[in-house]
C-alpha cells in the first residue's frame, strides 16, 4: 500500500446547505474529520478537499463545479471522489445518475464513507436509488415546509422576503410571545433609506417630472440606486403597508394589511402606478438640471429668440453666474438681478379683491361636487365587486356541475380575481382619502396673492413648478426686463383689475388687462420680436 503506484488517490467532498448550518451531524468540519479518518483506515492518499455551503437540489454549486474542472483535468491521478453520504452528493436523482455516468466515463468513482457501495455490483444499483430518492424526498419535504411557512407569514401581515430599501428586518425579541409563530416572524421597520422611499413616491405622484430626474436629485443626497432598482421601488406595493399573498394550492392570491409601518399612504401608491402606466409627465423637460440656474428652460431672446442659458464667469476672487443667449446676441444678464426680473413680474399678477371671493366659492362649490363624485365612484365599485363576486361564485358552482370544464374555470378565475384585487384597492384608496380641500382654500389662494415672495423663497423644484405653472409660453428675456405673451388663463382671470370689471359691467369696451399687453399684438403684420435697437 506504500507503493505510490498502487495507492488510490481521492478528493474529499464536504457540503452543507444553509439551513443544515447549524444542525448536528451536518457541519462541514465534522465531515471532514469524518472523511479524512476513513482515507486513514484504507490507506487513501487525498489530494484535494472541497467545502461547499449550497443546495444540493442541482449541481451548480461553484465548489463542485471547480472539483468538475480539476478531476477533467486530472483524471490520470485521480481515482475517487468521496463524501460522508449520499445526500450529500445530492438530492435530485435524475442529475445525481447522470453525474455518475459522467464520471465513471473518464474513470473516476464516486462514493459515499457512511453509505459505501460496490459499483461492480449490479444489484447495489436499487440500494443507490434508495439513497439518492431518500435525499430528494426530503428536499421536497424541506421545500414544501418553507412555501408553507412563508405563505402563512404572509397571511400573518409579515413581509417574508429580503427587506426592501428604506426598511430592516427585526425578529421578534424577547418580548415575543414563546411558543408562538408570531415570535420568529421577521418585521420590516423603516431604517435610515425611509425618507428617500417617501421623498420619491410624492415626487413621481404629483407628474411634474419624471421618475428618473427625482432618482437622479435623491442620489444627490446619497440615496444610492440604480434605475432598475428605483422603478422598482416605486412599483412595490410593501410601501402602502400591504403584503401580497400569492396563490396557494387552490386558495386564490390575497392583498392584505401588514404588521409593518407603511411610508406612504395607498391614495399616493396608486396615483405613482397610474403615472407609470400612462407615462404621464406634466410639462417639464428631462434635461441635464443645472441647479444654479432654474430659468434656463423657460427664457428665449428678445433679440434673436433663441433659447437662453445659464453659466457662470470666473472672476478675481469668485464666480459669477450670468444668464446670457446662445447666439451672437448681446443679452447679458446677472443670475440674481435675472430671478428678480421674474419675481417683480409676479408681483404685477394681484389678485382682485372682488374676484377673489368668487374664486373661493367657486373652489368650494367644486370640492363639494368632487366628494360627490367620490361617492358615485364608491358606489359603482361596490356594485362591480359584488358582481364580480357572484360571478365567480357561480363559475364555483358551474365546475361542480360539470357545466364548465377546469381549463376555462382556471381561465374565468385568474381574470376575475385580477380585477378584484385592483378593486379591492380602488375602494381601499375611495374611503381612505376623505382629506378635504376647505381647510386649504384659502391659505392657497393667499399663497397666489404672494407669488413674488413664493417664488424668491423657493428652492430649484419650488421655482421650476411656480414658472412652469404660472407661464403658458416662455418669457422674452433682455437686458433692461422680462416679460411675458401668455400666462395660466386662471391667473389672468384672478388678475383682472377692478376698472376693468366696472367696465364690464357698464357695457364698455375694456382693452385687454393682463400682461400680455406688454408684448404688441398681431395687426395688418404679424407680431414680431422687438430689434431692441
Amino acid at each position: 500500500m506504500n507503493n505510490n503506484k498502487q495507492q488510490t488517490n481521492v478528493i474529499l467532498y464536504c457540503r452543507v446547505s444553509t439551513d443544515e448550518q447549524a444542525e448536528k451531524g451536518f457541519s462541514l468540519n465534522y465531515q471532514e474529520e469524518s472523511l479524512k479518518r476513513h482515507c486513514e483506515r484504507m490507506g487513501y492518499n487525498v489530494v484535494k478537499i472541497y467545502r461547499e455551503d449550497h443546495s444540493a437540489k442541482n449541481f451548480k454549486r461553484p465548489q463542485w463545479s471547480q472539483l468538475k474542472a480539476y478531476t477533467k483535468s486530472n483524471k490520470k491521478t485521480v481515482d475517487k471522489v468521496l463524501f460522508t453520504k449520499w445526500d450529500r452528493f445530492s438530492r435530485n436523482v435524475e442529475q445525481a445518475l447522470t453525474m455518475l455516468r459522467e464520471f465513471d466515463a473518464i474513470g473516476i468513482e464516486l462514493n459515499s464513507s457512511e453509505q459505501n457501495l460496490d459499483m461492480t455490483n449490479c444489484d447495489n444499483k436499487m440500494v443507490l436509488a434508495i439513497y439518492l430518492t431518500a435525499g430528494e424526498v426530503e428536499r421536497d419535504k424541506i421545500s414544501s415546509r418553507s412555501i408553507l411557512g412563508t405563505y402563512q407569514a404572509k397571511c400573518e401581515g409579515y413581509y417574508a422576503c429580503r427587506a426592501p430599501f428604506g426598511y430592516s428586518s427585526q425578529r421578534g425579541g424577547k418580548n415575543a410571545e414563546r411558543g408562538l409563530s408570531k415570535g420568529k416572524r421577521t418585521k420590516l421597520v423603516p431604517n435610515e433609506n425611509a425618507h428617500y422611499v417617501t421623498e420619491a413616491y410624492k415626487a413621481v405622484a404629483t407628474g411634474l417630472e419624471p421618475a428618473e430626474i427625482v432618482r437622479r436629485r435623491l442620489n444627490n443626497k446619497g440615496m444610492k440606486l440604480e434605475k432598475s432598482s428605483f422603478n422598482l421601488m416605486l412599483k412595490n406595493i410593501v410601501y402602502a403597508g400591504k403584503i401580497e399573498v400569492p396563490e396557494y394550492k387552490k386558495e386564490a392570491p390575497m392583498l392584505i394589511d401588514g404588521v409593518h409601518e407603511p411610508l406612504i399612504d395607498l391614495d399616493t401608491f396608486l396615483k405613482v402606478q397610474d403615472i407609470f402606466k400612462n407615462k404621464r409627465w406634466k410639462g417639464l423637460k428631462t434635461g441635464q438640471k443645472i441647479e444654479d440656474f432654474v430659468l434656463r428652460e423657460f427664457l428665449i431672446c428678445e433679440c434673436c429668440g433663441r433659447q437662453i442659458t445659464g453659466s457662470y464667469s470666473k472672476g478675481r476672487t469668485k464666480k459669477y453666474g450670468y444668464y446670457h443667449c446662445r447666439g451672437n446676441c448681446k443679452t447679458r444678464v446677472a443670475k440674481e438681478t435675472a430671478e428678480n426680473n421674474v419675481a417683480s413680474l409676479l408681483s404685477n399678477l394681484q389678485i382682485n379683491p372682488n374676484v377673489k371671493e368668487l374664486f373661493i366659492e367657486v373652489l368650494k362649490d367644486s370640492e363639494a361636487q368632487v366628494n360627490e363624485d367620490k361617492t358615485t365612484e364608491l358606489k359603482k365599485k361596490i356594485e362591480r365587486k359584488n358582481t364580480l363576486e357572484e360571478q365567480l361564485n357561480s363559475a364555483d358552482d358551474m365546475l361542480l356541475t360539470g357545466k364548465l370544464n377546469t381549463e376555462r374555470y382556471n381561465c374565468i378565475v385568474d381574470r376575475y380575481s385580477a380585477e378584484l384585487r385592483a378593486l379591492n384597492l380602488e375602494i381601499e384608496a375611495l374611503k381612505s382619502n376623505d382629506d378635504s380641500l376647505f381647510e386649504f382654500i384659502d391659505a392657497s389662494v393667499e399663497l397666489l396673492s404672494n407669488l413674488d415672495k413664493l417664488f424668491i423663497e423657493s428652492g430649484y423644484d419650488g421655482k421650476k413648478i411656480i414658472a412652469g405653472s404660472i407661464f403658458s409660453d416662455k418669457l422674452i428675456f433682455g437686458n433692461e426686463c422680462c416679460r411675458t405673451t401668455k400666462i395660466n388663463e386662471v391667473i389672468e382671470v384672478l388678475n383682472r383689475n377692478s376698472k376693468g370689471l366696472e367696465g364690464l359691467k357698464k357695457g364698455k369696451a375694456v382693452k385687454k388687462d393682463s400682461l400680455s399687453v406688454k408684448v404688441p399684438e398681431a395687426g395688418v403684420e404679424p407680431a414680431r420680436f422687438p430689434t431692441g435697437v
